[in-house]
């Protein structure tokens, strides 16, 4: 009898670790960027706080270094489920939305204090809201720094250092359309593709945030970093809209919840790499110019009013410009 009743406890152990095994769900991250990327810090951080949150029965798998696509990929693989999660730039967006390019317009942010103050407002949650009709889910704004030029060559102090360059660029055609205005021609290219293109000369040079040049070496392969921070573009993290609504509320809520402390983590975190990163480039880079930035906001401004039009999104756009008045 005694064998018996442990046999039963023993086939009950086994059905209930089977029950919870089929319980836990897994859902994939898909990153851009190296591990040692503030950005694939946030998305182990939210990884944590998901299986934290959830008790274990969400485990959300990060997949660094594009191993599951670049950012366009990802974009278009949140869209039809087979991955949950990326972090993608505004401006990749702007296939699938083009107001997205709205957030890739140069100069309309007056410091990191007036993106912050745009970007956490009910009124930008509302202008994502539409993506969920693409099959996105927009969780959160992560910081991604400003943008700056680097390049082979020269530096670039002025606009007219730009004239006949080729610069690498998002799929954005706001991005595109910037480039032209400062005399340069945009070059869209994957992020995966940018180092052997410059290596190559296919293009003369680029622009990004301090963290992500140095952790993909391009110091190697350009000359002079130029801190003209000409675009405030956010990251944005997504999730796929089917995969969301497949979740229950208490799922659901586990991920907002992860998503927002994920924000908060990685404006501490950015801001950290950030500098050390800058303090690693300028030993790198054969010289690092601090540029006069006024000829550049004047380059550029009537594109800002032109595509604004074109986006169809005037009205915030106003908003925001005004809003820097106070900044």
């Amino acid at each position: 009898m005694r064998l018996a009743l442990m046999s039963l406890a023993a086939i009950a152990a086994v059905a209930a670790a089977s029950t919870g095994a089929a319980a836990q769900r897994v859902l994939k991250f898909s990153n851009i960027q190296p591990p040692n990327h503030p950005m694939s810090l946030a998305a182990e951080y939210f990884a944590e706080r998901v299986r934290d949150l959830t008790g274990a029965e969400l485990e959300v798998q990060v997949f660094h270094s594009r191993q599951l696509g670049d950012a366009l990929q990802n974009v278009e693989n949140i869209r039809t489920g087979s991955v949950a999660f990326t972090i993608a730039s505004a401006s990749n967006l702007s296939q699938v939305d083009r107001r997205m390019d709205m957030l890739s317009l140069p100069y309309i942010f007056k410091s990191e204090t007036h993106f912050w103050h745009v970007m956490n407002t009910e009124r930008m949650r509302r202008f994502m809201a539409p993506l969920e009709d693409k099959g996105i889910r927009f969780l959160a704004f992560i910081d991604a720094g400003a943008r700056s030029f680097f390049t082979k060559g020269s530096p670039v102090r002025t606009p007219a250092d730009l004239e006949g360059r080729k610069i690498r660029v998002m799929a954005s055609p706001v991005m595109v359309a910037s480039m032209r205005a400062l005399g340069a021609s945009g070059v869209p290219l994957a992020w995966g593709e940018l180092y052997n293109a410059l290596q190559t000369g296919v293009v003369d040079g680029a622009e990004n945030n301090h963290p992500s040049i140095l952790t993909m070496k391009f110091y190697e392969v350009t000359d002079y970093y130029s801190l003209d921070e000409h675009m405030r573009i956010p990251d944005t993290f997504l999730m796929s809209q089917r995969l969301f609504e497949r979740l229950d509320e208490t799922h659901r809520e586990a991920i907002l919840k992860a998503a927002a402390g994920t924000q908060a983590f990685m404006r501490g975190a950015w801001t950290a790499a950030s500098l050390s990163a800058l303090e690693r480039l300028e030993a790198e880079f054969d010289g690092v110019v601090r540029p006069d930035k006024e000829p550049f906001i004047e380059a550029v401004s009537e594109v800002v009013r032109a595509e604004g039009e074109r986006l169809g999104v005037t009205e915030t756009l106003d908003w925001i410009l005004e809003s820097g008045q106070a900044y």
